[in-house]
């Protein structure tokens, strides 16, 4: 009894420490960046963002899938642990030295000869990730994901304000590649300390091919994931250069942040549950619906809210320079609403045991982003309105593939997000027609928007019957007026 309420206290202080890692990281990244896109200009940023797709790319080839493998084993040896290590450095190594020989190659492609040297460098982050693998893996069994949140945190705060510092004393887009390469070796230097776990002189090679089956899916998936993601990027560098590059690049970060942290933290908390209720279907569709509506509940005014008023923001924020980066985002935000939903239905196949059909579903997702792409690249506008439409079409495709595994039906999936959806669009032409109220402060705009939407959607959820709102209401009077 005592070991399992000791296990219990434990699985909760490492989840609270996991929502921390993902949320302060993304908000310490995001502070730092709209800092250094306000000092620098969109060229810089596309000259960086013209290398994520190599970066990304190799840094799923070098972990080839042994973090989940290895976490989901039970009696890991110090030796198979050092053949790991080995491994996954010498792959680190085994690319960045083609990297480095194909900088010129990858800087004649678009047409940027600075990409040759800051190819070179910003790839050496390979090598400090592929040193960090082991100690990620032995964090996150032994579920000390305080350590793994602190540097990770600690990592972003320092390589951001070094960068800061160097885009102050005349560095630009090479104090962007400074932070890269910082975040990486930090990171790497504080989980070696955290970490009691030193290398063995015996490795144990035959682990690779133990998890090299298992290992192969995830890599087979993680690399098409992230070759959809960041198609984009190489097609514009080339045809459209760096600076449309860097307004494309930004306005992706910009729409899949808010996406990714409500994703992240809708699914962190459905997973564990659904899993237990897979022996009572009824209690674990009421649930499903349930995570389906506060993830409607909370993104279809974040984006909605964000599109009507991020010209306002941008201007007052990231000055002039940027305005360019107002529709990329405005039509990218649109994509955004579905990420949540395809998370949780994705999740939710895993859990019941059909990893095909999650595969199936990613795939079909992948072909519908990438298709258009032949016919729509000579304009940036309809490539991210096809990019726009393919999530909508895939998240059409999602409705039918749940309804197959559970009785949940497609019109009762509609209905669940449907209001949210309606209150939050009377809620972002509220907040678009303040633009039209005479007021000269850009300032006072802002604050008239955020203020009035945030009232206006709460207050007519709330009137509206919504349970997430009552539920939300009954928890602030709970810790404010606590019962004496």
């Amino acid at each position: 009894m005592e070991k399992e309420k000791k296990l219990k206290q434990q699985t909760i202080f490492s989840l609270l420490w996991n929502a921390f890692d993902k949320i302060g990281f993304q908000v310490i990244a995001f502070i730092i960046g709209l800092v250094t896109l306000r000092l620098l200009s969109p060229r810089d940023f596309g000259l960086i963002g013209a290398l994520a797709i190599f970066t990304a790319l190799s840094n799923i080839l070098v972990e080839s899938g042994f973090t989940s493998a290895m976490v989901r084993r039970e009696n890991n040896t110090d030796n198979e642990y050092t053949a790991i290590l080995c491994f996954n450095v010498f792959l680190s190594l085994f690319f960045y030295v083609n990297l480095y020989f194909s900088a010129e190659l990858i800087a004649e492609y678009f047409k940027m000869p600075e990409l040759v040297d800051l190819s070179r460098f910003i790839f050496l982050s390979i090598l400090f990730n592929s040193f960090s693998i082991v100690q990620s893996i032995i964090l996150t069994k032994e579920l000390s994901f305080k350590k793994l949140s602190t540097s990770n945190i600690c990592a972003a705060i320092v390589s951001g304000v070094v960068t800061i510092i160097l885009i102050l004393n005349g560095y630009t887009y090479w104090a962007l590649a400074w932070q890269i390469l910082l975040q990486a070796a930090i990171k790497c230097i504080m989980l070696w300390i955290f970490s009691k776990w030193r290398p063995k002189a015996s490795a144990d090679f035959s682990i690779i091919k133990k998890i090299a089956v298992f290992s192969f899916s995830l890599i087979l998936s993680s690399l098409l994931n992230t070759f959809v993601r960041y198609i984009y990027n190489p097609i514009i560098g080339k045809k459209f250069g760096e600076e449309q590059l860097g307004y494309y690049s930004e306005a992706y970060k910009f729409y899949f942040l808010p996406s990714n942290i409500i994703s992240s933290t809708i699914c962190g908390v459905a997973y564990p549950v659904l899993s237990k209720l897979n022996n009572d279907e009824n209690r674990q569709t009421n649930y499903l619906r349930k995570m389906v509506r506060m993830a409607a509940f909370g993104i279809f005014p974040i984006m909605l809210g964000a599109m009507a008023c991020f010209d306002n923001l941008t201007i007052a924020i990231l000055t002039e320079k940027w305005k360019n980066i107002i529709p990329y985002f405005q039509i990218l935000a649109i994509a955004g609403i579905t990420v949540p939903f395809h998370a949780l239905y994705l999740g939710f196949l895993t859990l019941k045991g059909y990893p095909v059909r999650n595969f199936a579903l990613e795939l079909i997702r992948n072909i519908l982003i990438v298709t258009p792409l032949f016919f729509f690249h000579d304009n940036i506008i309809w490539m991210l309105w096809s990019f726009t439409i393919a999530n909508i079409l895939s998240y059409c495709v999602d409705l039918f593939f749940i309804r197959k595994v559970i009785n949940y039906k497609i019109i009762e999936q509609i209905k669940d997000i449907l209001p949210y959806g309606v209150i939050a669009l009377v809620m972002a032409i509220i907040v678009y027609s303040i633009n039209y109220l005479p007021i000269n402060s850009i300032w006072i705009k802002i604050i008239l928007q955020i203020s009035i939407g945030c009232v206006f959607y709460l207050t007519t959820c709330h009137i509206a019957g919504s349970v997430i709102v009552k539920e939300i209401v009954k928890n602030i009077k709970a810790v404010l007026l606590p019962p004496k």
